[in-house]
Formats: C-alpha cells, sequence, structure tokens
C-alpha cells in the first residue's frame, strides 16, 4: 500500500518523538541524525531495482541547469522574481550526492544487491552528471562537487581533466562570473574544495597537482581567497602540509608539475622559502572517504619540516639553472 505524504509525515512525527530517534525536523526539513548508520540499518533492505531508480534520479536531478546563471549577473538578484528557479531544492540535490558518496565509500552495506552493483552505480552517475558538462552545469553543481569527487575520484579527475582540455575550456567562463562585495559569487570554490579533499590521498595527489597547475594557468585573479595557486600552496606547505602522502610523493608531484606548468611550479616553490610570518586555515577535508588515517596528526617534526624546505630548494635551483631571470629572482634570496 503506498503511504500519501501526508501519512508520511505522520509517521516520521511519531517516530522523532522516540527517545535517541534517528530523524529530526529543523526549520520544516527532515534529517536523518545519522547518515552512516542509518545505511548500514537499511542497506539489506536495498535491491537492484531500487539502485537503478536511484540512478537514474540522481542523474536526472544533479544534470539539472541553474537557470539564474544564465542570466545576466545583474539580473540573478531577482531571478526568484522572474521564476528563474531549480525545478528541485538544494535539499534534494545535497541528499542525492550525499547517497552517491555513500554508495561510493559503504557499498558493502547494500548486501542483498547484485555483487558489485553498489559500487558501479556511483561511478556511472557521476560519470554521466559530468559528461560534456559546459560551464553553467559546473557552476550549478558548485556545492555538490566536494561530494560528487568522493563519490567517484576517478571519475571526477578524468572529468575535470577533459573539461580543462576542451577548447574553449569551461572553467574559463567560471572564473569570469566571480564578482566581489557583499552580493558577490565564486562558482570555482565547490572544484577546488574537490580537489583539495582528492589530495589528502596519496593516490590522487600527483594528478590533482598537475589539475590545480592547469587551473592556476588559465586563472584571470580575483579577490576571492580561493584560487587554485593557493590550494597548491596549502597542500604542500612544508609546516603544516595538507595531505597524507609522504614527503618522496610530495616532491615527485610537484616534479610533474613543473613538467607541465613550469611558471606555476615555479611561484609554488617560491612561497615554500622560510619567512618571519605565515598562516593557513588548512584544505577542504574528506567527509567520506577515509583518506586521512586514524590517529593521523597535522604536527611535523623539524626533521622533515627542513627536508622539505631543502627538497623544495633543489628544485628551485634546478629551475634556475636554466633561466637567467629566475636565476637573478633566486639569488636575492640566497639567505
Amino acid at each position: 500500500m503506498i503511504k500519501s505524504r501526508t501519512e508520511w509525515i505522520e509517521s516520521l512525527q511519531e517516530i522523532s518523538l522516540l527517545a535517541d530517534s534517528p530523524i529530526k525536523q529543523k526549520n520544516g526539513s527532515w534529517e536523518i541524525s545519522d547518515r552512516k548508520e542509518a545505511w548500514k540499518a537499511i542497506g539489506p533492505r536495498i535491491f537492484d531495482e531500487h539502485l537503478d531508480r536511484f540512478h537514474k534520479v540522481a542523474v536526472a536531478v544533479l544534470r539539472e541547469r541553474d537557470p539564474r546563471i544564465e542570466l545576466d549577473e545583474n539580473e540573478r538578484l531577482t531571478a526568484d522574481l522572474r521564476g528563474k528557479q531549480l525545478k528541485h531544492s538544494p535539499l534534494l540535490r545535497k541528499g542525492l550526492a550525499d547517497t552517491l558518496a555513500l554508495l561510493g565509500t559503504a557499498p558493502k552495506a547494500l548486501k542483498s544487491c547484485s555483487h558489485g552493483k553498489a559500487a558501479v552505480v556511483p561511478v556511472l552517475a557521476v560519470r554521466e552528471i559530468l559528461n560534456g558538462a559546459d560551464w553553467v552545469l559546473w557552476a550549478s553543481l558548485n556545492s555538490y562537487l566536494p561530494t560528487l569527487a568522493e563519490a567517484a575520484p576517478d571519475e571526477f579527475l578524468d572529468a575535470v581533466e577533459r573539461a580543462i582540455a576542451q577548447d574553449p575550456c569551461p572553467f574559463v567562463h567560471v572564473f569570469a562570473q566571480e564578482k566581489a562585495g557583499i552580493m558577490g559569487q565564486n562558482y570555482m570554490t565547490g572544484l577546488l574544495w574537490g580537489l583539495e579533499t582528492l589530495a589528502w590521498s596519496p593516490d590522487y595527489l600527483q594528478r590533482v597537482t598537475v589539475i590545480l597547475g592547469e587551473l592556476a594557468a588559465l586563472d584571470p585573479g580575483g579577490n576571492w581567497a580561493n584560487r587554485p595557486a593557493n590550494s597548491l600552496t596549502e597542500i604542500f606547505l612544508p609546516w603544516y602540509p595538507q595531505t597524507c602522502a609522504s614527503i618522496s610523493k610530495r616532491k615527485a608531484a610537484i616534479k610533474a608539475l613543473l613538467k607541465e606548468q613550469r611558471e606555476v611550479g615555479w611561484k609554488l616553490l617560491f612561497s615554500f622559502l622560510p619567512q618571519v610570518h605565515s598562516s593557513s586555515s588548512g584544505c577542504h577535508k574528506p567527509a567520506w572517504q577515509k583518506f586521512i588515517p586514524e590517529g593521523w596528526s597535522d604536527k611535523v617534526t623539524n626533521g622533515d619540516y627542513w627536508q622539505q624546505v631543502i627538497n623544495y630548494s633543489e628544485l628551485l635551483v634546478e629551475v634556475a639553472a636554466a633561466d637567467s631571470h629566475k636565476l637573478a629572482t633566486l639569488v636575492e634570496h640566497l639567505a
């Protein structure tokens, strides 16, 4: 028997009054208190046909283009009055993205599904969502890109690399949407946070580094602090690295960056020279993937710090040796 919405609400209200209720209501919206625990509990009740329906819905909803973005920047503030709204709510879009992340990180909870079915759904869904995405779709997905990155890291990185290789590159247009001021908007934040999240993994650090370098080369600059070059600096800071990759893998990643984007790599290395004052707000951390081991500490030993400084200084010297202008600049910071 199919329940009406009213009947569902009545049932939820009764459950919410129970001690240690798994659901709660806030500002008129219903939420599950602990999605990961709920996932384990209901996993055996989910079957292949449920995943197939979810797959179709997730792709259809998340591929929806935000009509406000296609308006002139001066008209976006009055988009609602013009009837320019998404068909589906941000809560629904977030919920679908979160569920893709659950599927991608805890597929074994769905014990009643065919072997491998739960693991492949987020991969296919993220591939379809980002397939052929133009700048409007990338901007429309801004808030959900970090979650999609965790749901299917390889598919996410593949899509970003394809977009960078396009001519014209959609990210050039996304950068162009950045506006300063109280009502300003930056549609690149989600992409950068997604890449920062994957950089915590030793398996993805090098790909992320090169991608951020490509984006930094495209970046026209602006007032927002969220910039590809800043993400790179935060990830590799010798005294506060935001990656779990080893020191040798960090060096290898920067060497790969120098090969693809020499100027970006040069500026990055230069920013690591010891300074009297330096600060960091840290990078975006994973919410679903276990890229950061339990017990991991962001404390850096004196030996590790100087090993990184030496590594980066050696790379600086290698680059400067082939460029007299860079060599002259480096000599000014000889100490």
